[in-house]
């Protein structure tokens, strides 16, 4: 194994994503992956997006941003053995946020239209992003409920426009 590759290996194998992967998971999840390359400044995607492909960025650097009021929030910065674009594996729906390279950028590109192909390292896989998520959505409950009891005036669901839905 060349060096550039056992360094990869290495880096991913940090990611939080890739958590109780053994080398043969990583080299199961590696044999349906494909490689991933963007410039600096390059768009990834576009909030909006559809997109089922999910990365874990092996160099570089990449920002994860929102539109709100007409203006771009950039909401992570995510370097080497970050994942990110992991709802694209669990809902059909749009990208929830675009994502840029701020600098030239390699990352582990995991399809979903390949991952059944590697059914034991999309099992851990997925168990590893429920518990990204479930994390992430702590973190909004909590955010949310600090808000309402420090006098935010517009609830949640007014401000992302989702209670049109539950109508």
């Amino acid at each position: 194994m060349n060096d550039e590759i056992e360094a990869q290996i290495k880096i991913i194998s940090l990611a939080k994503c890739l958590h109780g992967f053994g080398l043969l998971d990583l080299n199961q999840l590696l044999s349906v992956s494909s490689k991933a390359v963007w410039k600096k400044g390059e768009d990834i995607f576009q909030e909006g997006d559809s997109g089922r492909d999910m990365y874990i960025i092996c160099a570089g650097q990449v920002i994860i941003w929102r539109n709100t009021g007409g203006k771009r929030l950039d909401i992570a910065s995510l370097s080497a053995g970050e994942s990110f674009g992991e709802m694209g594996l669990v809902d059909v729906g749009m990208r929830s946020a675009g994502a840029k390279a701020v600098e030239d950028t390699l990352a582990l590109r995991i399809s979903y239209d390949r991952l059944h192909e590697a059914s034991a390292a999309a099992a851990k896989l997925y168990r590893n992003i429920a518990k990204a998520l479930a994390g992430r959505l702590n973190i909004a409950n909590d955010i949310i409920l600090f808000q309402s009891q420090h006098g935010a005036n517009i609830s949640p669901l007014e401000v992302t426009g989702k209670h049109l839905a539950l109508k």
